[in-house]
């Protein structure tokens, strides 16, 4: 007697999530593919790898051949990389099962030879699509290992062996919020009038650089030139002062998807009129949390 595991399309995890990797399986017998059924995600946010050398796309998930009989299981394996700026939490859900009358199967998830608990396919009170089976935090660049296992209890009957089931499996990223920057801004302590200077600012995150937007540079809260991209982390603006005086300079960085704005705290600027008059010595940099 044989047990067949298939299922019937696309699945939509039931449970609100932040969006990321969402990923339907459907698992067949005698070697037929362990393929998605849907991918509703951001193509770049996760890479797959059936021997954690090898990556791609979900074409990466491997097939899984066998028969499932009582007391034992079977089980997809790979390897789920974040390959996003931020960190995440990789969960794995329940989806939407089915399984015949008196047929007895449960299903679990490993994350990193971590079982989370099994779950008994029984009725749909018991075993909730959108149950989550198994999560872990994966930190960019790292990966985590996935397995997906279906199972048949040992005291199943007969009639388990001639029935069917449908498990669906949904894996699920979510990616962690916009990153707090910190913003410096460095300018020159002296200046003369119609002379070009270079004012410059630097926007980290908690993990070096941040990534994209634009730089604002302003004197005494007015805006001066235009804004300027942020180029590994850097922004410089030339800038020529046209009037004599003390000015507050600041940069305020714009902020992007994965990184919150922030400001920076103001340095000072004593330009002259070219008879040097006024102005200071030295430059002088500082920094200012996210706003």
């Amino acid at each position: 007697m044989t047990t067949t595991i298939s299922a019937s399309g696309s699945l939509k995890r039931l449970t609100t999530a932040f969006g990321g990797a969402i990923l339907a399986l459907f698992l067949a017998m005698f070697g037929a593919l362990v393929a998605p059924a849907a991918a509703h995600a951001e193509v770049n946010d996760l890479e797959y790898s059936a021997d954690n050398t090898t990556w791609g796309g979900l074409e990466q998930i491997p097939a899984i051949e066998g028969q499932l009989v009582p007391g034992e299981e079977l089980s997809s394996t790979f390897y789920a990389r974040n390959n996003t700026e931020r960190g995440g939490i990789l969960q794995v859900y329940l989806g939407n099962w089915t399984i015949s009358r008196g047929m007895q199967a449960y299903v679990r998830v490993e994350i990193n030879d971590a079982s989370g608990p099994r779950v008994d396919l029984t009725t749909l009170e018991e075993a909730v699509p959108g149950t989550e089976l198994n999560a872990i935090r994966v930190d960019p660049g790292q990966t985590a290992k996935v397995s997906l296992v279906v199972g048949m209890p040992s005291e199943a009957d007969n009639g388990s062996q001639n029935g069917s089931v449908e498990p669906n499996f949904s894996l699920d990223f979510e990616v962690d919020g916009a990153l707090e920057t910190t913003t410096t801004v460095t300018v020159p302590g002296a200046a003369k009038i119609d002379e070009a200077v270079n004012l410059s600012a630097v926007v980290k995150g908690p993990q070096g650089d941040a990534v994209g937007g634009t730089v604002q540079f302003q004197a005494d809260g007015n805006d001066i030139g235009d804004a300027v991209a942020l180029v590994n982390g850097e922004a410089t603006l030339q800038y020529t002062f046209t009037d004599a005086g003390d000015y507050e300079i600041t940069a305020i960085y714009s902020g992007t998807d994965g990184f919150n704005g922030s400001v920076s705290e103001a340095q000072e600027v004593s330009v002259t009129d070219g008879d040097g008059n006024g102005g200071g010595d030295g430059g002088g940099s500082s920094n200012f949390g996210s706003s």
